[in-house]
């Protein structure tokens, strides 16, 4: 089973980054009509978000720091945003690296229980399992941001 996680979440990983390759700076920060994010917080969410089911559940520290949960958690939205974000770069590497950070950290431990209940999971592999498809829907509306950025003329 962990051997599955881990391949699934190389896989989704790779086609999220492979969405992005393209894309530019302003591209990633345009918030076309009938969106309240842009390409980058939706990277920035994936990133982070992982992060949270990988090791804040497990009552774990987190790799990443604390200041992009407050740019790119639940409820956030880059109309809020105080300062800069990350560079598209930036979050490219940090989306390279987390998934090594994972298998270094979380081998062997798929049936962790979690410290912090979430919905009706209690172990480590389902939250895995789940976020499997969070960063899937997620990709989803980056593919859906680049088409609605291209048809606006913004690029």
């Amino acid at each position: 089973m962990e051997t599955i996680i881990f391949r699934q979440l190389d896989m989704n990983r790779s086609r999220t980054l492979q969405f992005v390759s393209d894309v530019t700076e302003q591209q990633a920060d345009i918030v076309p009509e009938g969106f309240n994010n842009n390409i980058r917080w939706n990277l920035g969410h994936i990133l982070t978000v992982q992060e949270r089911f990988a090791f804040r559940l497990l009552g774990e520290p987190m790799d990443l720091p604390e200041e992009l949960m407050s740019l790119f958690g639940n409820g956030t939205k880059p109309a809020d945003w105080q300062g800069a974000p990350p560079t598209l770069e930036e979050l490219r590497k940090l989306l390279e690296e987390q998934n090594e950070r994972f298998r270094e950290r979380l081998t062997g431990r798929m049936d962790d229980k979690l410290q912090i209940p979430f919905r009706e999971l209690d172990r480590l592999s389902d939250v895995l399992i789940f976020s499997i498809g969070h960063e899937a829907l997620h990709a989803g509306y980056i593919q859906a941001l680049k088409r609605a950025v291209a048809a606006s003329g913004r690029s």
